[in-house]
């Protein structure tokens, strides 16, 4: 079978888990944020900051480094799950023995054993990295779409049950912590299964690649929680809480549909990389299907914010309103450049990723240090400046690297921007038209009106990508798995 077949079957497989697991996800988030208050969601967001960036360090690219070597020996794959482990313990023994001193810096003293507790998955997702890496290697995504389908309802139903108890913010802690064993304890039942090997000769280059991997994970992330962390300096937990509900919601499709993308164009893409007219259509394609999704899809969120908070999370939420209207409106872009970069490692730059790294460095922190004086909204409002202005100072390196002109990158992109931006402009003046309509009969008006301007538009200015992702779904549904085409 095909590269593309392969990556297309893989994409059919992980994309339908992703969204089954979503729809169980988020129905069970919609009762649960109705029985928890801001302030839970305030605390587990800064006891993500911590888990998340401990996590990428624990995980040490090794994952990755497997899922890039076709050709990666047996007693290696135990070497590396060996080294898999140890950090995993030691990143949860570390993390326990600071959890004071970190939930001293938060100024929160009831944040010390949640953090405590939570560390725990880094050593459970360190036993199952063998399985999850071999099928992410071979894009054998039917088995991995299983595994992720039970483990998301398993935290939904756990976190959900939990919540009802009247356990607060102990129901997202157990609720994840449950998740990760149920995904662990199904790869290790389902997948290929290797000891540990306590030897490191042989594996310098693995673990060279892995390193990299791991510290553009751990910047990144660092990037990422440093709103929370520089926020939490200025805004109470409740602010937070509100923030880290309407960032969530916001980049809800980046975080599932870019773990997806970049898990599969990783493998994909390396194979490739001998040959620069194949890659160079396959970014194009990529970007252009997303982008076809992504901008009305985020900017929709936008701006049915104010009937979208009333209707799915309760009046108490009301105050996330401004932070949702906002944060959607950068992360499509964030997704499109993030095709870019995954591309840019799987072809072997390490450069350019050290070098987005450093200008992220500097430029998010500082606008988010800037932003969180203003409160809520300034601290939302930053991600509209800083991220633009690192993207201006990476992308063109990056397009030359690919052999993509910014010409070929805009006519992908242009199309769904503008007609995504007369459908804003459709919604807020259909809006007008609604006034004492309820929350509910309003929000699905919207809905509808801006999806009927939206597909009027494309298909005035663009057929093309019209045509090109009803190809796609069709392809997708057409085509079998990597198991039985």
């Amino acid at each position: 079978m095909s590269i593309e077949r392969k990556a297309i079957s893989a994409l059919k497989w992980a994309t339908g888990a992703k969204l089954v697991v979503q729809v169980a996800s988020w129905a069970g988030t919609l009762v649960v944020v109705r029985l928890l208050a801001p302030e839970a969601y305030g605390l587990m967001a800064k006891v993500g900051v911590v888990c998340t960036v401990a996590g990428a360090i624990a995980d040490l690219g090794l994952e990755a480094a497997i899922v890039r070597s076709s050709e990666l020996v047996r007693d290696d794959v135990r070497k590396l799950f060996s080294l898999s482990l140890l950090f995993g313990v030691g990143m949860t023994a570390l993390v326990v023995a600071l959890s004071p001193l970190l939930a001293r810096v938060f100024h929160e003293p009831r944040l010390t054993w949640p953090i405590a507790a939570a560390s725990l998955q880094f050593v459970i997702g360190a036993i199952a990295v063998v399985p999850s890496a071999l099928w992410a290697r071979d894009l054998s995504f039917r088995n991995l779409a299983k595994v992720e389908v039970v483990s998301g309802i398993s935290t939904t139903i756990a976190t959900l049950l939990l919540a009802m108890s009247g356990a607060d913010v102990w129901a997202l802690v157990l609720g994840t912590l449950f998740g990760a064993l149920v995904r662990s304890s199904t790869l290790l039942a389902l997948g290929e299964r290797e000891w540990p090997l306590l030897s490191f000769r042989g594996v310098a280059e693995h673990l060279k690649f892995g390193l990299t991997v791991a510290s553009g994970r751990v910047s990144y992330f660092i990037l990422v929680q440093s709103d929370v962390l520089i926020g939490s300096a200025f805004l109470s937990t409740t602010e937070i809480g509100q923030y880290s509900m309407a960032l969530q919601l916001a980049t809800l499709p980046m975080a599932k549909i870019m773990g997806t993308i970049n898990q599969i164009t990783l493998p994909a893409m390396a194979r490739q990389q001998n040959d620069p007219s194949r890659v160079r259509h396959s970014v194009l394609k990529s970007v252009g299907l997303m982008s076809l999704v992504a901008f009305p899809a985020l900017c929709g969120i936008s701006a049915v914010a104010p009937e979208l908070v009333r209707v799915l999370f309760g009046t108490r939420w009301l105050q996330a309103i401004p932070a949702l209207m906002i944060l959607p409106l950068i992360v499509p872009i964030r997704m499109i450049c993030g095709v870019l970069f995954t591309t840019s490692l799987a072809l072997g730059n390490r450069t350019l990723d050290l070098r987005n790294t450093v200008v992220n460095f500097v430029l998010l922190p500082t606008g988010f240090f800037i932003g969180a004086h203003w409160g809520l909204v300034g601290l939302c409002s930053a991600w509209l400046v800083s991220v633009p202005v690192a993207y201006a100072c990476n992308v063109p390196a990056l397009l030359r690297f690919i052999h993509l002109s910014a010409r070929d990158l805009a006519a992908e992109c242009a199309p769904p921007m503008l007609a995504s931006a007369v459908m804003y402009g459709a919604v807020f003046g259909l809006r007008t038209g609604l006034v004492g309509q309820s929350p509910i009969v309003a929000l699905n008006a919207l809905i509808v009106g801006g999806a009927v301007v939206y597909c009027a538009v494309m298909a005035l200015i663009s057929p093309r990508h019209l045509a090109s992702i009803l190809g796609f779904a069709r392809s997708m549904v057409a085509r079998g798995t990597p198991e039985t085409a």
